[in-house]
């Protein structure tokens, strides 16, 4: 009869080859992949790696201007850390308000 210690010992040696086959037919694979790109002088862009999605979209544009205080200096009123502007005319009690661009 068998026992738990002896399944899990007969787990660890099936794990073991499985992770030895995979390792093998995945060089295979590599090997037959390189093959076929040699063959067919296939690039990344023809397989569909050529770069990321943002990159084929062309550039982000910014976001638009909310406010502009008197040197030229703007914040979109968005996401993330304030300008330093922005905070020193908050901490002095101003009213972002009177900054907001039309």
């Amino acid at each position: 009869m068998t026992n738990l210690a002896d399944i899990r010992k007969q787990i660890e040696a099936l794990e073991a080859q499985a992770a030895a086959l995979v390792q093998k037919e995945k060089q295979g694979a590599i090997a037959q992949a390189k093959k076929i790109i040699a063959e067919f002088n296939l690039t990344a862009s023809d397989l569909g790696f050529g770069g990321s999605r943002r990159a084929s979209r062309g550039p982000r544009s910014g976001a638009a201007v909310k406010y502009r205080n008197a040197k030229g200096e703007t914040w979109s009123g968005g996401r993330g850390r304030k300008p330093k502007w922005v905070s020193e005319a908050l901490a002095r009690g101003e009213d972002i308000e009177k900054y907001r661009v039309g």
